[in-house]
């Protein structure tokens, strides 16, 4: 069985720079996700090289994210969108015509998808808590996200090293206390951060208002939202501790204000876009207000 056409597989496919094969070279087929969760990949070995360039290719092997498939790669047919190595090693699939800018050396596509891995780890345990995440494997983790070219990523990386930053930790916990002294300057450069990509700040508020599914594909979505709960969590921890707002020691109401504004800021996308039909002076005031009341706001 042959199958012709370029390959297709789901949300997002590297651009690959055109390389120099042989006919027999073991390569690497990406078959990548923006939210790295879902990266797969196959390998397979090149029976033919065409005259327009292209190449064709003995699948060896398929490992699938959730994302992607093989789907497209050739007439339709099937079967073969999702297929199990097994499947793969008994039926020898080929794939025909496929452009060299599609594939990768073998080792080096190795390579590439362990550093997307060890990315996506080092996002994972940030957006789980943070637990080790310091400074020095954030700073690995922007210069992989700048290598493999995802600027997105790269984004969330930079969100992820200001609140590590913020609490003084070195990455470790710390408590709501001195986590919260420098969270209003982070959430407003987290806000500036985010302020090209309205959509991105519209879609965490839905997880946050229980409008939407918890979790989204979309990781800047997810650092957002984990931003927004952890604030909310150390601020509801410092409110178990200090029934009146107005009597923190260590937080003056305007330094209480500054927070609750800085989320604000943030789910506004730095005051571009309203945020429960608000804009951030309307949430400031009222804010200001509660507290000098002698109660805590609420989100």
């Amino acid at each position: 069985m042959k199958c012709r056409g370029l390959l297709a597989v789901g949300l997002w496919v590297m651009a690959l720079p055109a390389m120099a094969f042989s006919v027999g070279d073991r390569v690497f087929i990406p078959m990548y996700s923006e939210n790295l969760l879902s990266d797969g990949y196959a390998d397979g070995l090149i029976t033919q090289i065409n005259p327009d360039g292209t190449v064709n290719i003995r699948l060896s092997d398929v490992v699938n994210g959730q994302d992607k498939t093989l789907a497209g790669t050739c007439s339709p047919r099937p079967g073969l969108d999702i297929m199990q190595p097994a499947d793969l090693a008994k039926r020898r699939e080929t794939i025909e015509e496929v452009p060299t800018s599609k594939i990768l050396p073998w080792n080096k596509g190795q390579f590439q998808y362990v550093e997307r891995e060890n990315l996506s780890t080092t996002i994972q345990r940030w957006l789980a808590g943070g637990m080790a995440i310091t400074p020095d494997v954030l700073k690995g983790a922007e210069r992989q996200s700048r290598e493999l070219n995802l600027p997105r990523i790269g984004l969330l990386v930079r969100m992820a090293q200001l609140q590590v930053d913020s609490t003084g930790g070195n990455g470790f916990p710390v408590p709501p206390r001195m986590a919260l002294k420098g969270s209003a300057a982070m959430l407003g450069q987290v806000a500036a951060l985010v302020q090209p990509h309205p959509q991105a700040v519209q879609d965490a508020a839905a997880i946050l208002a229980k409008t939407a599914p918890a979790h989204s594909r979309d990781l800047l979505v997810e650092g957002i939202v984990h931003l927004a709960k952890l604030t909310e969590h150390q601020l509801q921890k410092l409110a178990e501790d200090n029934p009146d707002p107005r009597k923190v020691d260590g937080f003056p109401p305007e330094a209480l204000v500054a927070i609750y504004t800085g989320w604000y800021q943030l789910m506004t996308a730095n005051d571009t876009i309203p945020y429960e039909n608000a804009r951030v002076a309307f949430f400031e005031a009222q804010v200001s207000k509660t507290i000098a009341e002698g109660k805590w706001p609420s989100f």
